[in-house]
Formats: structure tokens, sequence, C-alpha cells
């Protein structure tokens, strides 16, 4: 073992300073490496795997660097519509596609988690990232709360009508079902989407960037990033675990 993080550090450290050795020290240190890799081959599965948990552990780092950057953007964007409590105790930030499947089994666990925990609140980033008319959809949850005066109701009712979609992508058909059927009128509602809303969209995007999220759903606690479809039984736990319960 004490071999393998050696020949690590003398990997890593010549990668770093190649540019400032001669040629003739970067090939003593090249055959260094290949003379204790022909002598222990075994060596070669465990540098490979103390680089990959050196690669995680900064991979880590960077996101918590990013969370910690982000805090005001995540939790306090007052341009965000949010379900649950007005003075939260916990906050968890939701990373959603409306086109996306996971997304639809996600939204309703959240659902159901604000009302068996009323100091939860739920903050929402649409993450339009599976096509033109994902973004449609998100804009127009947007622009249906900025037509109610910022009121997240508004919001909740549209994208919970787009979510609860089952036969596939959306198009414009079931676009404008969904608007309609929550009483709204579709070229009042799409006239009422500006750049702002489509700057919100893309402010979302690059966050996510920023955060390593790479697919929804995602969600976001203050101290950790969750990517991927969570139960909600797994999610109670967690919920419980940063309450003290």
């Amino acid at each position: 073992m004490k071999k393998t993080i050696i020949l690590t550090a003398l990997i890593m450290s010549f990668s770093s300073h190649a540019a400032t050795l001669d040629k003739q020290q970067q090939q003593q240190v090249k055959q260094l490496v290949r003379e204790t890799l022909l002598e222990q081959p075994e060596i070669f599965i465990e540098v490979v795997n103390e680089l990959k948990k050196r690669e995680e552990i900064a991979r880590t780092q960077a996101k918590n660097s990013a969370l910690t950057s982000s805090n005001a953007e995540l939790f306090r964007n007052p341009n965000d519509p949010y379900s649950g409590a007005a003075e939260p105790e916990l906050s968890i930030v939701y990373f959603g596609d409306l086109n996306c499947g996971y997304c639809k089994r996600q939204s309703p666990i959240l659902a159901a988690l604000v009302k068996s925990n009323p100091t939860l609140r739920i903050i929402y980033k649409d993450l339009p990232i599976l096509g033109p008319s994902s973004r449609e959809a998100a804009a127009l949850s947007l622009a249906a709360r900025n037509l109610a005066n910022g009121s997240n109701d508004a919001y909740m009712g549209l994208h919970n009508q787009f979510i609860a979609y089952s036969r596939g992508r959306h198009d414009t058909g079931s676009i404008t079902d969904a608007v309609e059927s929550q009483g709204l009128d579709l070229q009042t509602l799409a006239e009422a989407v500006d750049a702002t809303i489509y700057q919100q969209l893309d402010s979302n995007i690059k966050l996510a960037e920023q955060l390593g999220i790479t697919g929804t759903p995602a969600l976001v606690f203050p101290d950790e990033i969750i990517p991927g479809f969570v139960s909600e039984a797994d999610l109670q736990k967690m919920i419980d675990q940063r309450l003290n319960r």
C-alpha cells in the first residue's frame, strides 16, 4: 500500500510538473514508473483505484464548495415558486423537468411530504433539459405565477397539471389542454412569458451545472445534493435526520 501511495503521488506530480522537468528527468520518472509496474503489476489496479478515490474526493469538495457559495440563490431567491411552509425549518430545492418520467413520480412524493411535514418547504427550480416543450411548459407555469401576483398556488396548479401528463413528452395539444384545465387562456399566458422568465430558466440550468447536476430529478438539501429519484420513505428519513427527530 505504501508503494502504491508513493507511485500515485509520483504519477500525479509528474502530470502536474512535467513541463518543468528536462527530457532526462522526464525519462527517469517514466522508467521508474515502468520498472515498478513490471515488478509488481498488481500495483497498477491499486494505483487506478487510488486515483479514482482522489478524483471522487475532489468532485465532492467541488460540489460542497458550490453548494456553499450558491446558498442564497438556491434557498432565498424570491422568484422561485414553492410549496409548503411560509417559515420553514427545512427547505429542499427540487430541480425537475416537466417531461421527465422520474419527475412525474417524484413530484407527487414531494407533495405528500409537504402535507405530512408542516415545517417543510419545497422550492421549485424548473430545469427544462428534455426539449422545447419542457421549456415552454416551464415558462408558462412561471407566467401563471406572475399573472397571479406571485401566487405559488397558481404555479403549482399548472405545474401539477403538466406533471400528471403520462403519454410521453408534451406537445401543443397537451400543453393547451393543461392550460385550459386550469381556467387559463393560452394566448394571454404565452404573452406573459417574457425575457425575465427565460433568464430565470437559463439561470436554473447554469446553477445546476455549477452544482454538478446533470439530470432530473435532483434534490438539494442545505448540506447535500441528491441526484435521481428518491422514495418517500428515504426522503422522510433524510428530513427527520435534519430536523433531529
